[in-house]
């Protein structure tokens, strides 16, 4: 069953969602065209409680100047998706992009640090209950020359590099059984620079909804067996 068929079947008290400034909604022409907005119209998912930050990664790894990005996903999923009283809300975490860009700290800025930190926190959400309302989207496509766009240590990835991230929440969502969303992927076929605004950061609305249409029909994927 796809998410959106499967969350209509529960009692959800709402949407949150977790991540950078794609899922604030960064430059969708209007609030309603921004993928959270379209998600939460889909399923009846109001209200929508955006735990969005701008700028933010996932993983609390020391950037180049030997200190972790403020605001980092691993550093306050617990406030912001952990509530007690426990909740309801269907749960969307779209978290990756920035971390994948980052390139000037390898050794501690690198995917096997972003894997080891989205684990952690899956597995205090999975405990706390929240698995049957929670996906999780790889990082959206940015186009080649995005590569070469961005702050401080944000520039400089390659195709294969920001790659690698993508494959990391897929084999998360396996692992946990969870609802996986392909973001990347969906957006990787539309062709590239297709659904990016003008900043080549961020996605035009076109491109938020194909980011919501991947939350909406995530599956939940098992790992093939090896014969």
């Amino acid at each position: 069953m796809k998410f959106a068929e499967h969350l209509k079947s529960l009692e959800i008290s709402g949407t949150r969602v977790f991540g950078d400034s794609i899922t604030a909604g960064f430059n969708a022409n209007q609030p309603h065209l921004a993928w959270p907005a379209l998600f939460a119209a889909e399923v009846d998912g109001f209200p929508i409680r955006n735990h969005a930050i701008p700028g933010t990664v996932l993983q609390g790894s020391r950037l180049a100047d030997g200190k972790p990005r403020p605001d980092n996903g691993i550093g306050r999923f617990r406030q912001a998706l952990v509530d007690t009283p426990p909740h309801h809300d269907a749960i969307l975490i779209l978290y990756g992009y920035n971390d994948a860009r980052y390139t000037s700290a390898p050794e501690t800025m690198n995917v096997r640090n972003f894997s080891r930190d989205y684990a952690q926190m899956l597995e205090e959400l999975v405990r706390a209950g929240h698995a049957k309302r929670l996906a999780i989207g790889s990082p959206p496509y940015i186009p080649d020359a995005g590569f070469s766009v961005g702050s401080t240590g944000f520039s400089g990835q390659t195709r294969s590099g920001f790659e690698d991230y993508a494959e990391a929440v897929r084999k998360l969502a396996q692992s946990f059984s969870i609802f996986y969303a392909p973001v990347y992927e969906r957006m990787k076929a539309e062709g590239d620079g297709v659904l990016a605004s003008p900043d080549l950061t961020h996605p035009n609305d076109a491109g938020h909804r194909v980011i919501f249409e991947a939350f909406r029909d995530a599956e939940i994927r098992q790992e093939t067996a090896v014969a």
